[in-house]
């Protein structure tokens, strides 16, 4: 599509096709502040002012567009910055917390990096960050390749096979002591990294040196920044803050090539695919959100505003992605929600294919038959029901239901029990054991006139030595003994 294709596109956008997010399906309980749209189209990234980042899969979506997954990457920490690699086989997520962390396009933690010494004054004998994530983006020439900046004055370029730091860059600015990186985006071809902090932009080069930035400008802006390239382009790229936006080039710093006034907001900002127009967020600048979320449309080379889209429900446009290859923009608003415009004619696939699905219904199992589990445990299977002819047979050849004897074991004895014979058995009947029948007493007293005739134990044993017992005589006791 051509510069005026997207216009016409952008044109009719304005009138129809608006897909919002139903009162009764929230996607966040905050405000949208991340959007990432991988390079297909199938999938989308969203993040809020919280600790939970939402997964979409548009091919599986039905009419009520809902996440097939949430993720939470640290408990507690806002979500500030997601970007998608060039391929679209992995997404970064930059948080309130000091390390990123990388996830598969199906929701699966990837890696994550680490966080540095905050005891240690200088940042580059530190392998991370101490502060807070600010921003973060993806190498456009390599898809293990991203850099990070956070609240502690560096930004940080990161191996995503090792998951380690290959080199770190200290901002330094005319005010004392740290200063946030608010903002990073490299160039189309990867060879330029350019940073905003304090109201400040510089200009690096992806791979050094990093003594000193080959660009820089101070008082850009009076607030945070919002950065991006134009597409296709190596010099320009535009800057967002102050409730304007501002075009550079990187060659010369001193002054913009072009600015726009008058656009409150964030600094969400997206450029069309061939980079002739700019799509800016807008937003109430106050508590109170805008009664009609608005985005307006730019020349990117003039920042000249040509329209401005209504998204058809309140809020403030705090993120926007436009995807090139279904041609499609999704915009996170400040209430909760993400609209996704489209063009019946000019765009594909996307959020077009949930539209007319329609979900699935259940019917529920009200038999009351018997449930067959044939490859269940042991222990959970149940016997199939069987007559009661069937059910007594069985229950007869069971022994342990049947209370069936032990038999006797024929020849060697086996499994803790005694063998026995035939021979042995007949003998049992023959010799009787009377021992039982008999009286112990009487078996006793039977041989106590032989043991007092002719003793044979321990009598004997010291007849010969055994002295004479003598006994003590019973003498009376006192009378005042008697008395106690």
């Amino acid at each position: 599509m051509t510069g005026t294709q997207y216009d016409d596109f952008l044109t009719t956008l304005c009138y129809d096709s608006i897909v919002k997010t139903e009162d009764d399906a929230k996607l966040h309980t905050k405000a949208v502040s991340a959007l990432a749209w991988d390079a297909p189209g199938d999938s989308i990234v969203s993040g809020e002012h919280g600790p939970s980042i939402n997964l979409w899969d548009f091919p599986t979506m039905d009419h009520t567009f809902q996440p097939f997954g949430t993720i939470v990457p640290y408990e507690g920490q806002q979500t500030r910055a997601i970007k998608y690699n060039a391929s679209g086989t992995h997404f970064i997520c930059a948080t309130s917390a000091p390390r990123a962390k990388l996830y598969t396009r199906m929701g699966r933690a990837a890696g994550e990096c680490k966080s540095g010494d905050m005891y240690v004054m200088d940042m580059r004998r530190t392998n991370g960050h101490v502060s807070g994530l600010m921003c973060v983006d993806w190498d456009p020439q390599r898809d293990s390749r991203f850099v990070t900046g956070a609240g502690d004055s560096t930004l940080r370029f990161w191996d995503t096979e090792r998951m380690v730091q290959e080199q770190v860059v200290v901002v330094k600015t005319k005010q004392r002591g740290k200063v946030a990186v608010t903002a990073c985006a490299f160039s189309a071809s990867g060879s330029m990294v350019v940073s905003a902090q304090c109201g400040g932009i510089s200009v690096w080069p992806s791979k050094g040196p990093f003594v000193r930035p080959v660009q820089h400008v101070d008082n850009a802006h009076s607030s945070d920044t919002g950065l991006a390239f134009v597409p296709a382009s190596e010099h320009l790229f535009v800057s967002r803050g102050d409730a304007c936006v501002k075009l550079w080039d990187v060659r010369n710093l001193k002054t913009e090539v072009a600015m726009a006034e008058g656009l409150v907001g964030s600094e969400s900002i997206a450029f069309s695919p061939d980079g002739t127009l700019l799509l800016v967020g807008l937003g109430s600048g106050s508590a109170t959100p805008n009664s009609e979320a608005m985005v307006a449309v730019l020349d990117s080379s003039t920042l000249n505003e040509h329209r401005r889209i209504s998204l058809g429900e309140p809020g403030d446009v705090l993120s926007i992605a436009w995807n090139s290859t279904i041609n499609q923009i999704a915009c996170g608003l400040s209430t909760g929600s993400i609209a996704i415009t489209y063009d019946p004619a000019l765009s594909t696939r996307g959020a077009m294919l949930g539209i007319t699905k329609r979900s699935r219904t259940y019917v529920a199992n009200t038999s009351t038959g018997p449930i067959i589990t044939p490859h269940s445990l042991p222990l959970f299977r149940e016997d199939r029901p069987v007559s009661t002819k069937r059910r007594h047979d069985k229950d007869r050849a069971d022994p342990i239901r049947s209370n069936k004897p032990s038999m006797p074991v024929r020849g060697h004895g086996k499994g803790g029990v005694v063998g026995v014979n035939e021979t042995q058995h007949i003998m049992k009947s023959i010799m009787k054991d009377t021992m039982r029948d008999e009286d112990p007493r009487e078996a006793l007293l039977r041989y106590a006139q032989v043991a007092e005739s002719d003793p044979k134990f321990i009598t004997p044993l010291y007849k010969e030595t055994q002295g004479k017992p003598v006994f003590s005589e019973e003498v009376d006791e006192p009378e005042m003994k008697r008395r106690k």
